[in-house]
C-alpha cells in the first residue's frame, strides 16, 4: 500500500538536490560493490546419533546420574568430510535399555567453493531404532541440515532441514503419517521394562519432540544453528501396591544432534539465515 502526502509544492534548493543525487550515487555504488564481492563464509559442522542424561532418585532422595556421551560423533572445521558408521549400538542404564539402533550413519561435509560455500550434516538410523526398551520404535529416522551462501543476495545463508521418520510407534501404537510444523510434540506414556524394578511395575510419562531447531547469533558474523532430530523428555516411576513409589528416573534423550556454525571472514557484514523448509514428516 502506498501512502501519498497531499499539500503545496515546496521549492528545494539546487545544492540540496545535488547532495542528495551524489549521496544516492555513492550509496548505490557501495551496494553494487558489496554485492559484487561474495562473502567468505567458513562452516563448522558437528553431529552425533545420540546424547542424553539420566537421573535416578530413590525413595530416600539419594540420587544416581549417568550421561550418554555422543554416539558416533563427526566434526569438520572449514573443509572436508567426516563419517562415522555403526552396525549396531545399544546401551542399558539403571536396568533399562535406553537405546537400541541398527545401521547408524553420521556424516558432515563442508565445501569452501569461494562463491557458494556450503555445509551439511546428516544422521541416519536406517534399519530400526528404539528408546526405553521399545516404548518408542521406528523403522528409519533421517535428519539432514544443509546451508549454503546465496549466489545473488549478499550475506544471506539459505538453509533447509530434511527430517523424517518411517514407522514411528509409541507404546505399540503407530503414529499417523503426515507432515508436522517445527515444534510439534507427541505425548508418550506406557510401561517400560526395568530389571531394577522387578518387585513392582514401572511406567513412563513424557513428550517426544521432533525437529527442535534453534538459531544462535543470527544477524551476526558468527551465527550457529542447533538441530535435534528427536527429543524425549519425561519421568519413569517404579512402584508397588504395598509400599508405593520405590524410585523415579528422569530421562532427557536426544537422537540426531547437529550444529552448523558459520563465520563471515571477509568483513562485509553480518549474516542472515533464511530457512527454505523445516517440516517434519512421518511415513508409514
Amino acid at each position: 500500500m502506498q501512502c501519498k502526502r497531499k499539500g503545496r509544492l515546496t521549492a528545494i534548493p539546487y545544492m540540496t538536490i545535488l547532495m542528495v543525487t551524489i549521496t544516492g550515487a555513492i550509496l548505490g555504488f557501495s551496494r553494487v560493490a558489496a554485492a559484487a564481492v561474495p562473502p567468505i563464509v567458513l562452516f563448522t559442522t558437528t553431529d552425533n546419533a545420540m546424547w542424553g542424561w539420566i537421573v535416578k532418585t530413590m525413595a530416600d532422595s539419594q540420587q544416581q546420574s549417568a550421561t550418554i556421551t555422543p554416539l558416533a560423533p563427526t566434526a569438520i572445521d572449514s573443509s572436508g568430510n567426516d563419517e562415522a558408521n555403526l552396525n549396531n549400538a545399544a546401551r542399558s542404564i539403571f536396568g533399562v535399555e535406553v537405546y537400541n539402533f541398527a545401521n547408524v550413519t553420521d556424516l558432515t561435509v563442508n565445501i569452501p567453493s569461494g562463491v557458494q560455500d556450503s555445509g551439511q550434516t546428516t544422521t541416519n538410523i536406517g534399519n530400526g531404532g528404539s528408546l526405553l526398551g521399545g516404548l518408542i520404535t521406528w523403522n528409519q529416522n533421517n535428519v539432514t541440515l544443509a546451508c549454503s551462501v546465496d549466489a545473488h543476495i549478499p550475506l544471506q545463508i539459505n538453509c533447509g532441514v530434511a527430517d523424517y521418520t518411517e514407522g514411528l510407534t509409541i507404546n505399540g501404537v503407530a503414529v499417523a503419517p503426515g507432515s508436522f510444523l517445527q515444534g510439534t510434540s507427541f505425548p508418550v506414556a506406557g510401561p517400560i521394562n526395568d530389571s531394577q524394578c522387578s518387585s513392582g511395575s514401572e511406567t513412563f510419562s513424557g513428550t517426544l519432540t521432533p525437529q527442535e531447531l534453534n538459531v544462535l547469533g543470527d544477524a551476526t558474523t558468527r551465527p550457529t544453528i542447533v538441530l535435534t532430530g528427536l527429543h524425549l523428555v519425561g519421568d519413569a516411576t517404579c512402584s508397588t501396591p504395598g509400599t508405593g513409589t520405590l524410585f523415579g528416573t528422569h530421562y532427557d534423550l536426544t537422537v540426531g544432534n547437529h550444529t552448523l556454525a558459520q563465520h563471515e571472514k571477509s568483513g562485509i557484514g553480518n549474516l542472515n539465515i533464511v530457512f527454505t523448509g523445516s517440516e517434519y514428516s512421518i511415513f508409514p
